[in-house]
């Protein structure tokens, strides 16, 4: 009785922290149904349920450690796997996020894992041990086993449910699990270039070997452009993108395409029309752009030459820019969810673009020096490729999320279907709307043109503040990507406006860029980190002595300097007379036959 007392006594504890565990690990997982949790969720919401769950494994694995006697060198394993594991919980909970970049995360993943190992070790250990002692009683076989077929149930349960756990943050059940997945809608196919549905082969994605343009493998998963040989046969065409056949073993059946024009993937121009109406001419512009942000979509996430990414980047900005350019003759209820993606996908594109262009800029200091200074801003260029490391992780999140396949299989969609771009005619009152580019086209440049100049009386001052300057840019830049979408039926001097409003641009984006700069150098010097955070409390009044970094800072500011004095003359180009006259004379082409 005294023995059988003992055991129930050592085994009390061991269920509480199993039992403890179980719960934390349940905490985490409801946690995360309940926020909808996924790879991208807020910060504070992952650090919540992984710190849960991590904790919870941890616990769980403690109480099976403690079911048995401690037994030679289990004592130390017990410690040293405990003190492992928590220090990997604790790192976890202080570095994340803003400081879980590598090697960090390396170090915290291997000291948690370890941890486990060693936790999981000593179980073994004891189970071997206790399985070779030899019964002194017909009931202890029997203990043993039951032990045993317990810790194998209490593993399996645990395997469970931490697979749980990560299945649900990296699937949430929400998103589309690949681009196969079509919510019970027609699936998409491709074919010379074009985009084909059909109801009766479900599951199959075709693909010849002839095409007129390249399409970047990135749009459609390797998964879905493989071919099935024993299943999907040979693919024969009638010559046109109107129809095609699968032949198979159990005979030839047919799909119908969703539209009979050439595919935005290999569109060279937009081929706008004066007659179009102003929604089929965003539904062009938007195929086109769309069409190269996928084109340079594999070399962006290649990462061996950053104009991909630079491209990538242009291409998100005009489809977003479509948006104000078109306001008013596009359905929002549509679109809206759409431009909320283009925006994100800009945002992370742009996180890594900034660093490559500050990059840039320093590379360009560096070379004018002295041989015997061309190191002296190595430290803040070790910080710039760990802070462009973890963008462009971000970045790649992004660009291999279910979220962003879900939006380019979306809108592939939406751009295909020709019912979706027909334009009304007439109001709510039966009265024509305008709706013809050469109609509607006039008005919108001489607007956009009549936004900019009236900033003349504000920039023509002493000191023009940085911030209506940045406005500024942003008013030229619809300007010019409005000439830009409208070029081909616009007059012949078209191109010489945009080269003028492009100059005057890079002025403004380069001082733009240098503001930004030696703000983040000043708040590098200050508290001792890059991307200084509204509210961070300073540590002291400067923390980084360093004298590359202050002779760059000066740099940069005399740098805004000289762009403030060339400001003026490009400036000018756009006030004279003649920008207005050239301006009129491409608007008028619109009238012409």
């Amino acid at each position: 009785m005294d023995r059988e007392g003992k055991k129930n006594n050592q085994k009390a504890p061991a269920l509480f922290m199993i039992a403890a565990g179980l719960i934390l690990i349940a905490s985490a997982i409801t946690y995360a149904m309940l926020e909808n949790m996924n790879r991208f969720s807020e910060p504070g919401k992952i650090l919540v349920s992984l710190g849960l769950a991590g904790s919870g494994i941890l616990v769980i694995l403690l109480g099976l450690n403690t079911k048995f006697p401690w037994k030679g060198s289990s004592g130390f394993f017990l410690a040293c796997g405990s003190l492992l594991s928590i220090s990997g919980v604790l790192g976890f909970i202080i570095l994340y996020p803003e400081d879980w970049f590598y090697p960090k995360v390396a170090y915290v993943v291997l000291t948690y894992t370890a941890g486990i190992l060693l936790l999981l070790f000593n179980i073994m250990l004891q189970q071997s041990g206790n399985t070779s002692m030899p019964a002194e009683s017909g009931s202890e076989p029997q203990d043993i086993e039951t032990g045993n077929t317990m810790y194998a149930g209490e593993s399996q349960l645990v395997a469970v449910i931490s697979s749980m756990m990560v299945s649900r943050i990296l699937y949430p059940e929400d998103s589309y699990a690949s681009w196969n997945s079509t919510d019970n809608e027609n699936e998409i196919y491709i074919i010379n270039n074009d985009i084909i549905q059909d109801d009766k082969e479900k599951g199959k994605i075709c693909e010849t070997g002839s095409s007129s343009g390249n399409i970047p493998e990135t749009m459609f998963p390797e998964t879905m452009m493989d071919i099935d040989p024993e299943t999907s046969g040979t693919i024969e065409t009638n010559g046109t993108t109107d129809t095609f056949e699968i032949i198979t073993e159990t005979g030839t059946k047919s799909a119908t395409a969703v539209t009979k024009s050439k595919s935005f993937f290999s569109m060279k121009r937009t081929d706008i029309r004066k007659d179009d109406h102003m929604k089929e001419a965003a539904h062009k512009i938007l195929r086109f752009h769309f069409g190269r942000m996928l084109k340079h979509e594999r070399g962006t996430m290649l990462g061996k030459d950053i104009e991909e990414l630079h491209d990538m980047r242009v291409a998100a900005m005009r489809m977003r820019s479509v948006l104000q350019v078109f306001n008013g003759h596009l359905d929002m209820n549509t679109m809206k969810p759409i431009f909320r993606n283009i925006k994100d996908t800009r945002r992370s594109l742009g996180a890594v673009r900034d660093l490559d262009v500050f990059m840039e800029k320093i590379q360009h200091y560096t070379g004018s020096l002295p041989e015997d200074r061309t190191s002296e801003l190595d430290e803040l260029v070790g910080t710039l490729l760990i802070e462009r490391d973890k963008a462009r992780g971000l970045m790649l999140l992004h660009l291999d999320s279910t979220k962003y396949d879900k939006f380019k299989l979306n809108f592939t969609k939406i751009l295909e279907k020709e019912g979706q771009w027909e334009e009304s005619l007439v109001d709510r009152d039966g009265r024509p709307l305008p709706h013809r580019v050469r109609d509607v086209l006039p008005p919108l440049l001489y607007n956009e043109l009549s936004k900019v100049r009236a900033y003349d009386d504000l920039v023509r001052e002493d000191e023009p503040s940085f911030e209506m300057l940045h406005a500024l840019r942003i008013d030229i830049k619809i300007l010019r990507y409005t000439l830009e979408f409208f070029d081909e039926v616009l007059g012949e001097e078209t191109k010489s406006l945009i080269k003028d409003l492009k100059e005057l641009q890079d002025v403004l984006g380069d001082i733009h860029d240098a503001v930004v700069a030696m703000e983040l150098l000043e708040n590098y010097l200050k508290y001792g980190k890059w991307d200084y955070t509204e509210g961070r409390k300073s540590v002291g009044e400067q923390i980084i002595i360093d004298p590359g970094v202050e002779n760059y800072l000066a740099y940069r500011r005399k740098e805004i300097t000289e762009l403030l004095e060339s400001f003026p003359e490009v400036w000018t180009k756009v006030m004279e007379t003649d920008f207005g006259v050239r301006f009129s004379n491409v608007i008028a082409e619109l009238y012409h036959n």
